[in-house]
């Protein structure tokens, strides 16, 4: 009991007693009403699906999955071969290397296994290696040219295999991720899913949201030499930021093709104190190879990182509007002595004069700042520019806020309702919303022209013809196109009252939004799932979609 108090109160205090209640409450009502697990019923692969898949076999060669073994429970493996026996491409094998178990139920589980199908192949094992050492002699074990990697209590849909067929033969990469979700332990209730972005490589450096299903070419596995026991716990992280150095040919299925088992004894759920330190370790190993080397620290129990400035990048503030006294003042605290201060009057053209202003610019950096925008945090300048100054990034964005502490800005999500919306507009400043993704820094497709930094041999003319919030949205979307990424980041927060710019009124320019559905009307977001609403950004599901999904499995 003192330990679930202390939980409590550190909820309490990361977050607020508000959210707490809140997230409570929603947990209930998912808990009560199975609001996911009916929607999975919904969008799994029908019979009918599955057996179209099996009528029409497609060949991309072998595929191997290989799964350490260690006393598991013979339930458990019985379980996870009825999900391999069940895929629909039929060109696999699973290569199950058993580390030394001392439980006899699983070696004769094991035994049984292998004489169901010869796919199923096992090895017991004169050692125990840990995870990660398993794992890599299961892949010892291993013939085909593709290997996914396969948790010993979990399980694949039976289609997963086929989709990761599909996607070789469609897009020739060199790794595949998908969506996932959670599965109890009886098998009985699907909870938890996570619909993830296409690759978003701040995300992964912030936590690893690629996680399972993982597949890669065996000879990419082979080239970053397999799994490290020294990242043990935070051993697939560590894995997908190797890869992630050596090649950006990387495909995201965005469907469920994995079921990770809430089982209690598994190494995450034991050890989150050790798998935060090597997914820490993983990050910061990872900077320093990529040439970006940061400094990384948990906070909260997320990873922060500290990036070195390179050299001394000159800033040039850009304050846009005619009373901006009080947005100086507050930047002035975290403004280095040598920055240059420009004022940009945006009263008749905001992007004209934001243009103007870069024009005259001598700074490195550019920082365009409205002046209803206030910084609330320390180091606030610094913490914009560790991501503004790297090769590939774009525009870098602050979380800014309300008076009410109601996030109004943590970027926006593209291709919805009203063409872009606020993601997470409402949510608490210190609340995590969808997977904590607010505690941490991430890629988003777009940001607000009220508050960015960007290089400014990065930087590209603003199209005058907007007039309003949707112009920042199209210059973000073709820096997008020239394979630049924006970054939000939690740790530069700001109050700001606008909220026209925000997008976060009701009487839009049409002209604006005509203009912007011609030029990107097909876009797809990156960065935020099509599984989630149009309506709002906030990682709710589409009602839409999932209608859409029940009638395409009708049919």
């Amino acid at each position: 009991m003192p330990g679930l108090i202390r939980r409590v109160q550190d909820y309490i205090r990361r977050y607020g007693l508000a959210y707490m209640l809140r997230h409570t409450a929603e947990k209930a009502w998912e808990r009560v009403f199975r609001v996911y697990d009916r929607a999975w019923r919904r969008i799994q692969p029908t019979e009918e699906e599955l057996s179209r898949q099996r009528e029409k076999p497609i060949d991309a060669g072998l595929i191997s999955i290989v799964v350490p073994i260690y006393n598991t429970r013979p339930e458990l493996l019985s379980a996870l071969a009825d999900s391999f026996l069940a895929q629909t491409y039929p060109h696999w094998e699973a290569c199950l290397y058993d580390g030394m178990s001392s439980r006899a139920d699983t070696i004769e589980a094991l035994d049984a296994l292998a004489a169901l199908d010869p796919r199923i192949r096992v090895l017991h094992g004169q050692r125990n290696e840990g995870i990660s050492g398993n794992t890599n002699l299961a892949l010892d074990m291993a013939r085909g040219d593709w290997i996914v990697l396969c948790d010993h209590d979990d399980l694949l849909t039976p289609d997963a295999l086929y989709r990761v067929a599909e996607a070789i033969l469609a897009h020739q990469p060199d790794m595949i991720y998908s969506d996932e979700d959670k599965v109890t332990e009886d098998g009985a209730r699907h909870t938890d899913p996570h619909f993830k972005p296409d690759f978003c490589p701040d995300n992964l450096r912030s936590g690893n949201y690629i996680c399972h299903l993982m597949a890669m070419r065996r000879s990419l596995l082979d080239a970053v030499g397999g799994l490290r026991p020294a990242f043990d716990g935070s051993q697939d992280h560590d894995l997908a930021l190797r890869i992630a150095e050596h090649t950006d040919s990387i495909v995201h299925l965005p469907r469920i093709l994995y079921h990770w088992r809430t089982v209690g004894s598994s190494a995450s759920h034991q050890n989150l104190e050790k798998c935060i330190q090597a997914a820490r370790r993983a990050v910061e190993e990872h900077t320093r190879r990529i040439g970006w080397p940061a400094d990384v620290t948990v906070e909260d129990g997320m990873l922060r990182l500290h990036y070195a400035i390179k050299g001394q990048p000159r800033i040039s503030v850009i304050l846009m509007g005619r009373k901006t006294d009080k947005c100086r003042e507050a930047l002035a605290a975290s403004a280095p002595e040598d920055a240059e201060w420009l004022t940009a009057d945006v009263a008749a053209n905001r992007y004209a004069a934001m243009n103007q202003a870069a024009a005259r610019a001598r700074g490195d950096m550019l920082l365009f700042v409205d002046e209803t925008v206030l910084p609330r945090t320390p180091g606030w300048m610094t913490e914009l520019m560790m991501y503004a100054q790297r090769d590939d990034v774009g525009a870098v964005t602050p979380v800014m806020w309300n008076r009410r502490g109601r996030i109004t800005h943590g970027g926006f999500a593209v291709g919805m309702k009203g063409a872009a919306v606020c993601r997470e507009r409402g949510l608490p400043r210190r609340a995590g919303g969808w997977h904590l993704l607010m505690r941490q820094s991430h890629n988003v497709a777009a940001v607000s022209a009220l508050c960015l930094m960007i290089r400014r041999d990065h930087f590209i003319p603003f199209d005058e013809r907007y007039h309003g919030g949707l112009g920042a949205v199209d210059w973000c979307l073709r820096l997008g196109e020239k394979g630049l990424r924006h970054v939000f980041t939690p740790h530069a927060g700001a109050l700001c009252q606008s909220r026209a710019w925000l997008l976060l009124t009701s009487d839009r320019d049409r002209e604006d939004e005509a203009a912007f559905r011609k030029a990107h009307g097909g876009m797809h977001d990156p960065c935020y799932s099509a599984w989630f609403s149009r309506e709002r950004a906030n990682g709710s599901l589409s009602r839409e979609l999932l209608l859409k999904a029940r009638k395409e499995d009708a049919t």
